[in-house]
């Protein structure tokens, strides 16, 4: 296996970026919103450096992860541009969220990107063929997945 190619997926939010950042900043709470994510374990604030354990799970099998927060940019001290970024082992790919105001600085655009897997371990390689019936299989049920927790968190910011 080569590798996989980066990931990405967007949803305009009619909501100005400070209150999505307010939803999204809650890590806790990710996991109502992303299919594939069962819980996070954290101690303390979310800040950049922060390390957490994570349980995801797809159908029958589950895994643990482990990642550092690699960004944590408040939209209320850039403009109005937020990102949250954080780095994932064993995969070694980084999972991020950019907030940008849109023209009228009413809404805002959330990106969501999984960068290239470019050299996965063995173990990455044979936890993807035989228990997420193939990288290529996986990344679909992922960008699937990108797009269904952007919506849920739309939802969450208008409730």
């Amino acid at each position: 296996m080569a590798g996989q190619p980066p990931l990405e997926a967007s949803i305009e939010i009619p909501v100005p970026p400070a209150g999505v950042w307010a939803v999204l900043s809650d890590l806790r709470s990710m996991s109502r919103r992303s299919p594939e994510l069962v819980g996070t374990l954290m101690v303390g604030a979310p800040r950049v450096g922060r390390r957490a354990l994570h349980l995801n799970r797809r159908r029958a099998v589950v895994w643990p992860t482990a990642s550092r927060i690699t960004r944590w940019k408040d939209p209320a001290h850039d403009g109005e541009r937020g990102a949250l970024a954080f780095h994932v082992w064993p995969t070694d790919v980084e999972w991020s969220y950019e907030l940008v105001p849109t023209a009228d600085g009413s809404g805002t655009i959330v990106t969501e990107r999984r960068s290239a897997l470019p050299s996965p371990s063995l173990l990455v390689r044979l936890t993807a063929r035989y228990a997420m019936g193939g990288a290529d299989q996986h990344d679909t049920e992922l960008l699937d997945g990108m797009h269904r927790t952007l919506e849920a968190l739309a939802a969450d910011t208008r409730s």
